[in-house]
């Protein structure tokens, strides 16, 4: 996979580029059939952590914070009543999958490092890219939070701005059953908020992320 100078134009330009038909349908199949497998596995009891772009608390614990190196997952909200139990099917409880599933699931390791991503990574120039992170986002029917409006750059923040992600869409993404929507060139106008993820020194207090005001 190598882009081509009218695709890299665009990705610096706009911040984005859409690759039709990335991977075939046997290595949709195979990823969606790991994340299955992955639940099947998975002691709903033994992973008490909700995501939610909305309650920064819920996603500062250490459960999250130490998710760097292990597959953990992470609930949808009201997927649990007030004592914990499931309140739907697990498959359909679950907000998202991470975040090493690159290094420790033998499927998405063989795509995260595949030809056609190292491809990429080199058209765009990037010069020894390391993976920080990867993930299995669900859009559950009837179920979970809002996610609003923000930068990835302000959970994963660098001096310079240099985070790039790969989106791969396991299902057509529509308008009805929850796109990727983006404001194109807004990579160039650096953090548009007042407001980063910061992890907090203080562990005394119980919390290891905070939120500072630019």
């Amino acid at each position: 996979m190598t882009l081509t100078t009218e695709q890299v134009k665009q990705f610096q330009d706009e911040g984005y580029l859409i690759l039709e038909d990335f991977v075939d349908d046997a290595t949709v199949e195979s990823l969606k059939s790991e994340c299955h497998r992955l639940i099947e596995e998975m002691n709903p009891a033994d992973h008490n952590t909700v995501f939610s772009t909305l309650e920064m608390k819920r996603t500062s614990d250490d459960y999250f914070m130490t998710s760097g190196d292990k597959i953990r997952y992470f609930f949808e909200d009201g997927a649990k009543d007030e004592k914990g139990n499931l309140k739907v099917n697990k498959h359909l409880a679950i907000n998202k999958i991470g975040h090493a599933l690159h290094v420790l699931s033998e499927p998405f390791k063989k795509v995260t490092f595949s030809p056609e991503i190292q491809g990429v990574a080199k058209s765009l120039g990037l010069e020894d890219p390391v993976v920080c992170q990867s993930m299995y986002i669900f859009k559950q029917p009837g179920i979970g939070g809002e996610v609003i409006p923000h930068q990835d750059s302000t959970f994963l923040y660098t001096k310079p701005q240099k985070l790039v992600g790969l989106w791969l869409a396991l299902e057509d993404a529509t308008l009805e059953n929850g796109c990727l929507w983006f404001i194109p060139g807004s990579h160039k106008r650096g953090i548009l908020g007042e407001w980063r993820m910061v992890r907090n020194p203080d562990k005394t207090e119980g919390a290891f992320t905070n939120y500072i005001h630019w």
